[in-house]
């Protein structure tokens, strides 16, 4: 049976995309073969593909780090699936495919009332979501939070997260017209600013308070004002840099080079003398943790079980449209999750 997947041929723009068809293989030891039906697109296959993602193997390569579909078949000591299965994973690239082998630990069942695109739409914006705003962020009940492009998948996830665990969430989009959604997944005041230039505003609906949390993948001077804006005791986290994503197909050096440069930098003395913290991460060097990987995702499970957290489905391409759909996602007129889908 032959299989296709989308490879990441150089650094470029979209036309660097191209279709190859594959041979599958039986998936190893501890593995499930997943058909795929929808995959999930990030930020970080943009970067991969203009070739500023350093977690990213060289070309060629495929693109994509989540996935959901019906499990195709099962690698030897595999005893929690079966064939025929629905399914959603994460992986470390690969996604854009339409058969997969993933080791069963990546691998979750499909909540029921859900179809294929949004499974492809959960598992990367909810983890990113849950493991900066809970398991390095410690938000708790009664703390204010501050989430930036609140309209995005990841954004959306993490509204929705702060506010299963009653916080009180403020929401930051580029455009009024993402504003709604911003509310919708739970975002309790939402900002409008193309450039970010919310702090003024931030600070009229918190008063002298000041931020419990920031949860940034903007960054850029953004990180500054919003360390600076924080209570004792208060957490940046930060998660991304959309900020130095180049517009079109092609690295602009200078561009780059100038938003690198006025990225905050934070001064340890700094952070202890007015008891604030940063942390950073990116979620796929955490995929080897299993333990950290299936105690998120039971919480995550539990919330969209009990109807607290759902993914928010934008846009959804057809599976050879991978091009397109980078470019829409890279426009930032997109709300929600990017997805490809096969019919």
């Amino acid at each position: 049976m032959t299989a296709e997947r989308i490879m990441i041929t150089e650094a470029g723009g979209p036309g660097v995309l191209s279709v190859e068809s594959f041979e599958p293989i039986e998936p190893a030891p501890g593995e499930v073969a997943i058909e795929v039906r929808a995959a999930g697109l990030n930020f970080a296959d943009i970067f991969c593909r203009l070739g500023l993602y350093q977690a990213a193997p060289p070309p060629p390569f495929v693109p994509g780090l989540e996935v959901a579909g019906e499990i195709a078949a099962l690698g030897e000591g595999v005893a929690d699936f079966h064939v025929g299965d629905r399914v959603l994973a994460v992986t470390r690239f690969g996604g854009y495919t339409t058969r997969i082998n993933l080791p069963s630990d990546w691998v979750r069942p499909l909540p029921g009332a859900w179809n294929f695109a949004e499974g492809a739409a959960f598992p990367v914006a909810a983890l990113t979501a849950y493991h900066g705003l809970v398991n390095l962020g410690r938000l708790v009940a009664g703390e204010t939070v501050v989430v930036h492009s609140a309209a995005g998948g990841v954004g959306t996830a993490a509204c929705q997260i702060a506010r299963a665990r009653g916080a009180r969430v403020i929401g930051t989009v580029g455009s009024e017209a993402k504003r709604e959604v911003a509310q919708l997944a739970g975002a309790g005041d939402v900002i409008v600013s193309r450039n970010y230039d919310v702090w003024d505003d931030i600070r009229r609906l918190t008063g002298a308070a000041g931020l419990d949390l920031v949860f940034d993948g903007v960054g850029g001077t953004g990180l500054k004002h919003g360390f600076e804006a924080l209570r004792p005791g208060g957490r940046l986290i930060v998660y991304g840099f959309s900020e130095m994503m180049p517009h079109g197909g092609r690295k602009n050096w200078p561009l780059l080079a100038w938003r690198y440069l006025r990225t905050a930098r934070f001064n340890p003395f700094r952070m202890v003398e007015s008891n604030r913290t940063v942390a950073g991460f990116n979620l796929i060097y955490l995929w080897g943790q299993a333990e950290l990987f299936r105690a998120s995702m039971v919480d995550l499970l539990d919330m969209v079980e009990r109807g607290k957290v759902h993914p928010v489905l934008g846009k959804t391409f057809p599976f050879h449209e991978a091009g397109p759909a980078q470019v829409f996602l890279q426009s930032r007129a997109s709300t929600g999750k990017v997805v490809l889908a096969r019919g």
